[in-house]
């Protein structure tokens, strides 16, 4: 989004009912930062991590290295500006071992200006109350300086209903997806299934799906690839299982573990198909096991990360690596998400995937991801 010349400072009720619809999902007993660029209207970068601390309730040392770690995304990010919200109903919002959470993440965040404003919120739920515990007490940084929330803005007030936030609206007409209640609700959409869920093929004749798919070249297994993400795209839900039979289960499993036809498939991700992609890769995610499983979760993680969902990304690749923790490009995109890589930064290897296709001679829909400026 194109930076706004004079923008006024958020509103903490605005910007806190909307954390849920920037995470994809409601977080508790958490840290969530908030980094912004220059626009202090416009959230770049939601990063959420377990707030974890010991008997006495006090933070555990780990939790200074994880301050660290996020800090230096935001300094390769070019971040201006970070809030911290800690969502937590262990201890009353004012006490003081919240304000101790938020002086480590000062002092580890101090190259960009230190923590700008740090709220506590028990429940990210309508009408849960917020109160801010933490103000940088600095004078802003000159001209240019990006300032979230004003100085004379309320310390304390009741959340709106983080569900129908313009944040939560927004993205469920760009991905499809509500905000989910829990993370866990993302790690269920992934929860195993029987390889063969009705009166399909046998064992048998699944081995001989496989010996088939085996002889088939490159190109004609992006083909079939192809036709089961246009029959995905029929009439059903975003989260609606396709009713795929053991013979294409078995075959697209064979397909996904071609270098050629995976790295090929990955352009659906930002093409008017990618919600029927994202059904084929969940349900062939849920079915398939080993190689296959990791490269259809990969696929699924690829897809949420250059979409900017990445709290989907993040439970697909978990998945991913449980069913293979050697399959390389799950382990890259991991890596790339805990480092806090820009989605846009995966264009290039879009590109690289439309090229592979133009290879094979299997045309693929033309890629229509609209990226926000700035």
């Amino acid at each position: 989004m194109s930076p706004i010349p004079s923008a006024r400072p958020l509103s903490p009720t605005g910007l806190l009912t909307a954390v849920p619809g920037l995470l994809g999902f409601i977080p508790d007993r958490s840290i969530v930062i908030l980094a912004f660029g220059d626009d202090p209207r416009i959230v770049r970068t939601a990063m959420r991590h377990d707030l974890v601390v010991d008997g006495d309730g006090e933070p555990v040392p780990a939790l200074a290295e994880l301050f660290s770690s996020l800090a230096d995304v935001c300094v390769r990010n070019d971040v201006r500006a970070a809030v911290l919200v800690i969502v937590d109903d262990r201890f009353p919002a004012a006490d003081l071992r919240y304000r101790r959470v938020c002086a480590i993440a000062d002092r580890r965040f101090a190259e960009i200006g230190g923590i700008a404003t740090g709220f506590v919120v028990p429940e990210l739920a309508e009408g849960g109350r917020w109160l801010t515990v933490w103000e940088t007490g600095r004078e802003p940084g000159g001209p240019g300086a990006v300032i979230p929330i004003a100085g004379d803005a309320p310390t304390r007030g009741r959340l709106g209903d983080p569900q129908s936030s313009p944040t939560a609206l927004a993205r469920a007409v760009r991905t499809g997806h509500g905000v989910l209640a829990r993370r866990s609700d993302m790690e269920a959409m992934l929860a195993p299934l029987e390889h063969c869920t009705g009166p399909h093929l046998d064992d048998a004749a699944g081995q001989a799906c496989v010996d088939d798919a085996d002889e088939m070249d490159d190109a004609t297994l992006l083909r079939v690839v192809v036709h089961q993400v246009i029959v995905a795209s029929g009439p059903r839900r975003p989260d609606e299982a396709a009713d795929l039979g053991c013979a294409e289960v078995t075959r697209l499993g064979v397909a996904l573990t071609r270098l050629p036809v995976r790295d090929a498939a990955l352009s659906f991700a930002v093409t008017d198909l990618r919600g029927a992609a994202e059904s084929l890769w969940r349900e062939l995610a849920r079915r398939l096991r080993g190689s296959a499983q990791a490269s259809a979760a990969t696929m699924l993680a690829h897809l949420h990360y250059i979409n900017g969902e990445g709290g989907h990304a993040g439970v697909a690749l978990d998945h991913a690596l449980r069913a293979d923790p050697r399959w390389s490009l799950a382990t890259l995109l991991d890596s790339a998400l805990r480092g806090g890589l820009a989605p846009r930064l995966l264009d290039d290897m879009i590109d690289d995937c439309y090229d592979i296709a133009e290879r094979l001679g299997v045309p693929l829909p033309a890629p229509t991801l609209e990226r926000d400026a700035g």
